[in-house]
């Protein structure tokens, strides 16, 4: 699968839970463009782990590295934007 992050073409790719916490679902290696994500998670998180990492991106992209590598503000930013695309059927 591939996103696109400020235009940029990112490839995600799934992996074995490589990642070094349990709250830790995922990585963005800027040069790369590549985000991988563990691929034991349910569909959903990953789905929100994906717009996690790309909330990494956009604000490197845009020149936030402090933002970025800002783990509580990005993890807050992601889930509010993830959540805000829900579709509600009420």
């Amino acid at each position: 699968m591939k996103v696109r992050i400020c235009g940029v073409p990112h490839e995600v790719i799934e992996v074995k839970n490589e990642f070094d916490s349990e709250c830790h679902f995922g990585m963005i290696d800027y040069p790369k463009c590549l985000i991988k994500i563990n691929g034991e998670l349910p569909d959903e998180m990953k789905r929100s782990t994906i717009v996690h990492e790309m909330m990494h991106g956009i604000l490197n992209h845009l020149g936030y590295e402090d933002l970025a590598n800002d783990e509580k503000f990005v993890r807050v930013l992601g889930n509010a934007i993830f959540e805000s695309f829900e579709i509600c059927t009420e």
